[in-house]
């Protein structure tokens, strides 16, 4: 076994919002490490996002330690352009140790150790920080072949509507992305198909204040994994928006607007897309999740004394959570060529970038095995994931807290 080339008491695999929080509060222990990156300073968000995204919690929401507050209105949303210069500079003046261009390839014990076999050689270390991405690698539903001639893509490929080819645009998905993004393109004089998803939605705003501000002074935001059903933990984040001043994306408004409303895709087979007929129940769920929430947070107001907290509204209901005079008809078979479709735009997922590690660590869905982030592999630790220790795990605004606790944890290991 040849030597490896380097050797740091620490490394972290991922410059993203995760392993920049993790590095930072290294370096504040006096932890000496290393951050690896395959791309650059927040790739995922520079490269796997369109044009005209913008993050959908609010900017008050983005906590990196030692941060210093964007010159912005804390409850916009930052655009990507600016999220991304805002990691840059988090980097370059908090002078992390970071090195770009380099990709982990596997991970592998070694008489005790660690070794990271990496494009510019191996890498020895006691302590592995996977903060690789938990949606870096985008999922596309078995067999489903799209029909000759026609466009197929993933969100993390599509940039803008002029990129795409003249026609009708099928969306496959209806959570973040896929409702944003069949808005996108119906503003763009396109017409959309979307297949819609059993995605939850939350209201933009509730009672005068944003949907995260409540999460937050309801506590909801530190909801410990252990406390929260397996339900929950699995679900998709639900649908909502940053664009345009921050908005609800309701399935109902979305008809209203003309966007063609169906079914859960199915199969295609012979230019033609076969449906569940789902989307009664898909608008059910989504209003039902929306419900939940705005008693959730009338439950909490009840009974509070005057003056506690900050003033709230009256109960209110966004205008594009209306319910529609009935649900549209919805077919279980179209024709591509028939309904104008050009392009199809999968807007099914991401999964974690885990193929480096081994494969007896890995769950059957790529995500680490782990007890509140520590993996079964001594030294070995996650950040970023959803739900490692509480419910803003895998968000900007709860990153930040797991990154200390590893941080901490990594600085009593080594000093054993």
């Amino acid at each position: 076994m040849s030597t490896p080339a380097f050797r740091v008491p620490a490394v972290v695999v991922g410059a993203g919002p995760a392993g920049l929080a993790t590095s930072h509060h290294l370096a504040r222990l006096g932890v000496e490490h290393v951050v690896l990156e395959r791309d650059g300073v927040g790739a995922t968000w520079r490269s796997a996002r369109w044009d005209s995204f913008t993050l959908v919690t609010p900017t008050w929401s983005v906590r990196l330690p030692g941060l210093r507050a964007p010159d912005t209105d804390p409850d916009a949303f930052l655009p990507r352009d600016a999220f991304v210069e805002l990691l840059d500079g988090y980097a370059r003046d908090a002078g992390l140790p970071v090195r770009t261009g380099v990709e982990v390839r596997r991970l592998r014990g070694e008489g005790g150790d660690y070794v990271l076999d990496t494009s510019e050689g191996a890498w020895s270390t006691r302590a592995v920080v996977i903060a690789s991405g938990a949606l870096r690698v985008p999922k596309v539903p078995a067999g489903m072949d799209v029909p000759p001639g026609l466009t197929a893509l993933h969100a993390v490929d599509y940039r803008h509507p002029g990129q795409l080819p003249p026609g009708a645009v099928l969306v496959v998905g209806s959570g973040q992305s896929g409702t944003q993004l069949a808005d996108e393109l119906r503003r763009a004089g396109r017409r959309v198909l979307l297949a819609t998803s059993a995605a939850g939605r939350v209201p933009r705003r509730y009672r005068d204040r944003d949907v995260f501000g409540w999460l937050r002074q309801l506590g909801m935001l530190e909801q410990p994994t252990e406390q929260a059903p397996a339900e929950a933990r699995r679900a998709p984040q639900p649908a909502v928006s940053g664009a345009h001043g921050g908005r609800t994306m309701a399935l109902q408004q979305l008809a209203r607007d003309g966007v063609v409303l169906l079914g859960r895709l199915t199969g295609v087979q012979g230019g033609r897309f076969h449906f569940a007929d789902d989307l009664a129940d898909h608008m059910r769920g989504a209003d039902a999740f929306a419900e939940r929430f705005r008693g959730q947070v009338d439950q909490a107001l009840q009974g509070r004394p005057p003056g506690a907290g900050p003033e709230a509204g009256p109960p209110d209901t966004d205008p594009a959570e209306l319910p529609l005079d009935a649900v549209p008809a919805a077919p279980t078979e179209i024709d591509a060529r028939g309904e104008g479709i050009s392009t199809v735009l999968w807007c099914t997922g991401m999964g974690p970038d885990t193929a480096w590690l081994p494969d007896d660590l890995l769950t059957p869905t790529g995500v680490p095995k782990h007890r509140l982030g520590a993996t079964p592999l001594p030294g070995v630790h996650m950040v970023g994931f959803p739900w490692l220790t509480h419910r803003a795990s895998g968000i900007l605004y709860g990153m930040v807290t797991d990154a200390a606790r590893v941080a901490e944890r990594i600085r009593a290991d080594l000093a054993t």
